[in-house]
């Protein structure tokens, strides 16, 4: 039975998190940009080599999902000032926003020119962290979901791992059929099944714990002098709001400093919070529901296995797959990467140990295959997420590094 303490009342009463404070932008969520300078990692022990990359990765940097979610919140916020619901915070964002539309109007889910940066840089640190697994010509093979953003992302990948290796041979494909080891949670995989309905009694309180947590409408009377008087629930414009807001820098568009600060640093970690505990309660290992999305992954995982015998069979040194935040969060929580497995019982330490933010824009897991020559037995393997070396839920071989059979032995037990 699920328990839910209460919280805090309001936003600006919330005990958020000293990393959301130092760190406004990971408010964003899965929303947030892709880190930069990211450092170099562990050199590995004197002998070893890299030889073969396996990767999944994120597409890159897009504008903010929902078919209509910008020409909605027009909507909303020019019927308000019909009505005369607007404060004069309301009626200055209106004036902005109108201006700033005509921008981004019908661009939802597209793939941004800063997306397509993004898998550029990560095939630029690919080459510069390992040129080994480039030396002589090599070969990769790549897929990716259907969905537009996602082939874009991996061609722009493809295509500057291209130009820094002049003798790099690839294949690339896309389509369901992938989508099983890509995104199993999709309702067009081959493989998909539903999961478990939440069940009543914990939907009530996942309700009552957000009804504690913040007032909705408090925070939208910055805007609106009567918000309950609007056509759109309180929570579902808070979070559109919050949507085109955390995507700001997502966008290959100039953005108006008025609209940048629209919400504080409080509201945001606020929403930041709510919505971080939604996405655990469907992509992580919360003890109240099904873990079905979770457990899905291990198809992942399986593919990680068996493409590394297979690739090296083949003399393939690159494995690149290309996916949806919605694949890699589950994926984290299975593989119980940077502690993303955690069961947590009470609500307000979710934040703590389960953070959405670690799969950003192109967030990407990589795992690095280091032996000392073609017959060695032994091969150590470095775990990347984000460009920076993550931890597993079992013991490190050397320091920075695990074995290869450590992991077959543990993700296949």
């Amino acid at each position: 039975m699920l328990s839910l303490p209460l919280c805090r009342a309001q936003a600006e009463s919330c005990n958020i998190d000293s990393l959301l404070y130092a760190n406004p932008s990971l408010t964003f969520g899965v929303h947030c940009m892709y880190p930069e300078n990211t450092g170099r990692p562990t050199p590995p022990p004197c002998g070893y080599k890299p030889y073969y990359i396996s990767h999944i990765g994120r597409h890159g940097a897009r504008y903010p999902l929902g078919d209509t979610v910008y020409s909605d919140l027009l909507g909303v916020f020019t019927d308000a000032r019909a009505r005369g619901l607007l404060t004069e915070c309301g009626k200055d964002f209106l004036e902005v926003y109108s201006e700033l539309y005509p921008k981004v109007a019908h661009r939802e889910g597209e793939l941004t020119f800063k997306g397509q940066a993004q898998h550029r840089s990560i095939a630029r640190q690919m080459y510069r962290d390992y040129p080994a697994v480039f030396r002589g010509k090599t070969r990769a093979a790549a897929v990716s979901t259907q969905i537009h953003r996602v082939l874009v992302s991996m061609f722009s990948f493809l295509d500057e791992a291209s130009r820094l290796d002049r003798d790099l041979v690839w294949t690339a494909d896309y389509g369901r059929v992938y989508l099983p080891y890509l995104l199993p949670l999709h309702n067009e995989s081959p493989s998909w099944t539903p999961s478990e309905a939440m069940p009543d009694s914990v939907e009530a309180a996942v309700q009552a714990y957000y009804d504690e947590f913040a007032d909705p409408q408090v925070m939208l009377r910055k805007w609106f002098t009567d918000p309950s008087a609007l056509k759109m629930e309180p929570w579902k414009l808070l979070y559109s709001m919050h949507t085109v807001f955390s995507t700001f820098d997502n966008i290959d568009v100039t953005v108006p400093q008025e609209l940048r600060t629209m919400f504080t640093p409080s509201e945001s970690a606020a929403v930041y919070e709510r919505n971080n505990f939604r996405w655990y309660l469907e992509l992580g290992r919360a003890p109240w529901v099904s873990n079905k999305v979770v457990d899905d992954m291990a198809a992942t995982v399986k593919d990680f296995i068996d493409k590394a015998s297979e690739d090296r069979r083949d003399g393939i040194a690159l494995r690149l797959r290309f996916t949806h935040d919605s694949a890699m969060l589950p994926l984290l929580s299975y593989m119980d990467v940077n502690g993303m497995g955690a069961v947590v019982s009470d609500p307000r330490e979710v934040k703590d140990r389960w953070r959405s933010f670690q799969v950003p824009m192109a967030g990407n897991l990589q795992l690095i295959f280091f032996r000392r020559s073609k017959n060695d037995p032994e091969i150590l393997i470095q775990v990347l997420l984000n460009g920076s070396e993550a931890t597993l839920p079992f013991p490190q071989a050397r320091p920075g590094f695990y074995r290869w059979s450590d992991f077959v032995a543990y993700y296949r037990k």
